[in-house]
C-alpha cells in the first residue's frame, strides 16, 4: 500500500526544526546596497522590498516568488551580505536547497557577524552532503552562544551533528543502485509524490500540485496548488503524458492517492482541509470509479489520518496518525487487525519498534507482509525524513529500523518509498538536483551485492547490472557463463558559461577504442542535469553541444577495477561569439610527434559541421605544450599540430580562409607545469571564434 504526503502540515518538509530562524530580522539598509545614484539601482531596490515583502510571509511558495525578486536585485550588487544571506534562507525553503550554499559562505565572508549565518551556512554544508564542514560549522556556532541561547538551542544543534555524523558513516558504505527520474511524463515543474502502481496493466497512480488542479486554488498553507491525483500508462518502458482523474476522485480540496487493490479495482485516497484529513475507498466498476467511502474505525474526527498500507492478505493495517503517542513525535505509525468476522478494523496500537520521538511519515508494507517501510526524522536519518525499513521476525516481533542508505536518503527529505514485489525496483519522492522544478518521482534498481563468479571478457555495452547469455537447445548442457559488468555512473549539469543557466543539450559518449558512439542523452531542460551508466575498462570521448553554443569535448577512462564509481563531470558551454574558445580534448598525437591520430576525426568533423553551419565562422586553431624541452622545440611542436589540424579541416571542404594555424608553444599555460596533472592539461590544442 503507499504512503501519502500531508500538505496542511506545517512541520512536515519544513527544514529541521529552524524556519523560525528565517523571520529575524535580516535588514538590507539602502545605504548599504546603494552602489550608484540612477535607474538601474531605483529598479533593484523596489525588487529588494518586493522581495521583503514576500520573505516576511514565511511560506514556501513565498519563498519562491522572493527569490524571482532578490536575484534580480542580485545583478545590481552581488556584494551585499544581507542580501546574499536572504537568499540562501529562501533557496533552503525551496526544492533548490543545494543552491543555498553558494549565497550564505558569499554572506559569511562579506560579514561573518549576521544574525545566525554560521547556522545556515552549516545547514547549506549538509545539504551539500559535506558533513565534516557541516559539524565543524555547527560546533562553533553552538560555541559562539551564550548561555541561554545555548539551552534554547543545544538540542536542536546536537541533532543536527547526529544526522552529519550519520551521513558520514552511510556515505562509507553506499547502497548499490541506479537512481532515475521518472521523465516529463509523470513528473513537471510542481511537486509529484505518492506513486501508487497496478502493475498488472503498467498504470502509475500519483499525486500533482500542479496547475491545472481541480478547483484551481491555492492551498494558504504553503501556497500551492491543492493536490489531485493522476495517471499514467507505460509504454516500451516510458511513462505517458499524465492524465488527471477527475470527478469523484479529485474535488476542489486536497486529493492524493494512498493505494490500489492488487486487482486494481480499489483505489484509496486521502482527502484534507483546513488541517484536518481522512482516508476513502472507490471501487472502480463498470469502467469508472465509484461514490468515495470513508474508512471507518480508522478515521477520527480529532486527529490526521495521513498514510495507510494495508497488507495483501487485507488483514492488517498500518497508518500514520498525529494522535497522542508516549514517545513524544508529532506523527507516529500505527497498526489494526481485523476483527475475526472481517467486519472492521480493532482499535489501533502504535507500532513504537519503528517510532521514535521525532516524526514518521509515509508506510508501505511489502507484498509478503514481512518488510515495513516508512520514512522518518529520527533514528540515524543524516537530515529531513530519510527512508527505513524494519522486518517482522516468525514470533510477531520486529528488528530494530533500518537506514536504506545512501544515495537512496539525502540531506532533504525522501519519502513515499514502494518495492515492486520482484524487490529489486523501488519507488521514491524526493528533491534532487535533477528534478523538473520540485519533489519528483524516481525509480531505484537494486543492483544488490557483489557475487564472487566467473567473469566474462567479453563486450559490456549495455545499460544493466549483469545478464545471462541465453541458452539454446544445442548448448543446454553447457555451462552458463555469467557476465558481470561493474556500471559506473557519470553525471552533472550543462550551463551557460556567463549567465550559469541550465541548458537543454545533447550529449554522445563514444569508445574511443571503436569510434563507435555508445550513448546519447538529451540533459533535463529545467537543471541541464545528466545521469549515464557506463561500464568500465574503456576510454571514453565526452562531447556536448546545443544550439548558437560552441561545443564541449573531453575525454576520461574508467579503469577495469572501477566499482559503480560516480564520476562528476559539469558542463559550461560558451555562447557562439567572437573570442568564444575551446579545448579540443578529443584530438590526440604520439608523444613529440605532429601526425593526427585517427580517434581525432569525430572531434574535428564536429568543427567542419560547425563551419558548415556557419558559413562566416572564421576560427583560428591553437596548439600548446607544457615547459618540457626548449622554447624553440615547444613552438614548431605547437606549430606543427595546429597547421595538421588546419590542414584535415581544409581537406573536408572548408576554404583556407576560414581557418588559421597559431602556434603558441609554452607560452600560454593553463595549469601549472610542476605537475603531471598540470602538464597534460597545458599540451593541447584550441579552436577561437575569430570572426562569425
Amino acid at each position: 500500500m503507499k504512503a501519502l504526503y500531508i500538505t496542511l502540515i506545517v512541520a512536515l518538509f519544513t527544514f529541521a526544526g529552524f524556519k523560525a530562524e528565517a523571520q529575524k530580522n535580516i535588514r538590507i539598509k539602502k545605504s548599504e546596497f546603494k552602489i550608484s545614484e540612477d535607474q538601474e539601482f531605483k529598479d533593484a531596490w523596489k525588487n529588494v522590498k518586493k522581495g521583503n515583502r514576500r520573505y516576511r510571509i514565511n511560506k514556501k511558495g513565498a519563498y519562491l516568488q522572493a527569490l524571482e525578486y532578490y536575484t534580480k536585485a542580485y545583478e545590481y550588487n552581488e556584494d551585499h551580505a544581507g542580501l546574499n544571506l536572504k537568499i540562501g534562507i529562501a533557496y533552503m525553503n525551496t526544492h533548490s536547497k543545494y543552491k543555498a550554499l553558494k549565497y550564505i559562505d558569499n554572506a559569511y565572508y562579506i560579514n561573518p557577524n549576521l544574525p545566525d549565518v554560521l547556522l545556515y551556512r552549516a545547514m547549506a554544508y549538509q545539504y551539500s552532503h559535506d558533513f565534516k564542514k557541516a559539524i565543524i560549522d555547527y560546533e562553533d556556532y553552538l560555541n559562539a552562544l551564550s548561555t541561554q541561547q545555548k539551552q534554547k538551542k543545544k538540542m536542536l544543534i546536537d541533532k543536527k551533528i547526529e544526522e552529519c555524523q550519520n551521513g558520514i558513516e552511510l556515505q562509507k558504505s553506499p547502497v548499490r543502485c541506479f537512481i532515475d527520474n521518472l521523465g516529463e511524463g509523470v513528473n513537471s515543474s510542481e511537486p509529484e509524490y505518492s506513486p501508487v502502481f497496478f502493475l498488472e496493466d503498467s498504470i502509475l497512480y500519483f499525486t500533482s500540485r500542479r496547475e491545472n488542479t481541480t478547483g484551481g486554488r491555492l492551498n494558504p498553507a504553503d501556497m500551492k496548488y491543492y493536490e489531485d491525483v493522476y495517471m499514467s500508462r507505460a509504454k516500451n518502458g516510458v511513462w505517458g503524458q499524465a492524465e488527471q482523474m477527475g470527478k469523484p476522485i479529485n474535488t476542489k480540496h486536497n486529493d492524493a492517492a494512498v493505494d490500489i487493490s492488487p486487482e486494481g479495482r480499489e483505489l484509496c485516497v486521502y482527502r484534507g482541509y483546513k488541517g484536518y484529513g481522512n482516508l476513502f475507498n472507490s471501487q472502480y466498476k463498470n469502467g469508472k470509479w465509484g461514490h468515495m467511502n470513508k474508512l471507518n474505525r480508522i478515521n477520527k474526527r480529532r486527529f490526521k489520518e495521513s498514510s495507510v498500507s494495508v497488507t495483501k492478505d487485507s488483514l492488517t493495517l498500518y497508518f500514520v496518525s498525529n494522535r497522542k503517542n508516549k514517545l513524544g513525535g508529532k506523527q507516529d505509525i500505527w497498526y489494526s487487525y481485523r476483527t475475526q468476522d472481517g467486519g472492521h478494523w480493532q482499535r489501533p496500537e502504535p507500532l513504537n519498534k519503528a517510532n521514535s520521538k521525532y516524526d514518521e511519515e509515509t508506510v508501505e508494507i511489502s507484498s509478503d507482509g514481512r518488510t515495513l517501510y516508512f520514512s522518518s526524522k529520527g533514528h540515524n536519518s543524516i537530515g529531513g525524513y530519510d527512508i527505513f525499513k524494519i522486518y517482522r521476525n516468525d514470533d510477531g516481533t520486529w528488528t530494530d529500523p533500518e537506514n536504506v542508505g545512501y544515495p537512496i536518503n539525502t540531506a532533504d527529505d525522501d519519502v513515499f518509498f514502494m518495492l515492486t514485489p520482484q524487490e529489486n525496483i523501488g519507488y521514491f519522492a524526493a528533491d534532487r538536483p535533477d528534478s523538473y522544478g520540485d519533489k519528483d518521482i524516481y525509480q531505484v534498481v537494486f543492483l544488490g551485492p557483489e557475487k564472487p563468479t566467473f567473469v566474462s571478457e567479453g563486450a559490456a555495452d549495455e545499460d544493466i547490472a549483469y545478464f545471462m547469455k541465453p541458452t539454446t537447445e544445442s548448448d543446454i548442457e553447457k555451462p552458463v557463463n555469467i557476465v558481470i559488468i561493474q556500471l559506473s555512473l557519470v553525471k552533472g549539469v550543462v550551463t551557460d558559461a556567463f549567465t550559469g543557466n541550465p541548458i537543454k543539450a545533447m550529449l554522445e559518449l563514444t569508445d574511443n577504442s571503436t569510434g563507435k558512439i555508445i550513448k546519447s542523452i538529451e540533459t533535463y531542460p529545467a537543471t541541464g542535469s545528466y545521469t549515464v551508466p557506463l561500464p568500465p575498462g574503456k576510454e571514453y570521448a565526452l562531447t556536448c553541444g546545443a544550439p548558437d553554443y560552441f561545443f564541449h569535448s573531453e575525454n576520461f577512462v574508467i579503469a577495469d577495477t572501477a566499482i559503480h564509481m560516480v564520476i562528476q563531470k559539469d558542463i559550461q558551454l560558451q555562447p557562439m561569439g567572437i573570442g568564444a574558445k575551446i579545448v579540443l580534448n578529443n584530438v590526440f598525437f604520439d608523444t613529440g610527434k605532429s601526425i593526427l591520430r585517427p580517434e581525432s576525426y569525430p572531434e574535428l568533423q564536429r568543427i567542419i559541421d560547425i563551419m558548415k553551419q556557419f558559413p562566416r565562422l572564421k576560427l583560428e586553431i591553437s596548439g600548446h605544450t607544457d615547459n618540457q624541452g626548449n622554447d624553440a622545440s615547444n613552438m614548431k611542436l605547437s606549430q606543427n599540430r595546429a597547421q595538421a589540424v588546419v590542414d584535415y579541416i581544409v581537406s573536408q571542404g572548408i576554404t583556407i580562409d576560414k581557418i588559421v594555424a597559431q602556434g603558441y608553444g609554452e607560452s600560454q599555460p593553463r595549469a601549472d607545469n610542476k605537475t603531471k596533472e598540470g602538464r597534460q592539461l597545458n599540451r593541447r590544442v584550441e579552436a577561437k571564434i575569430l570572426d562569425n
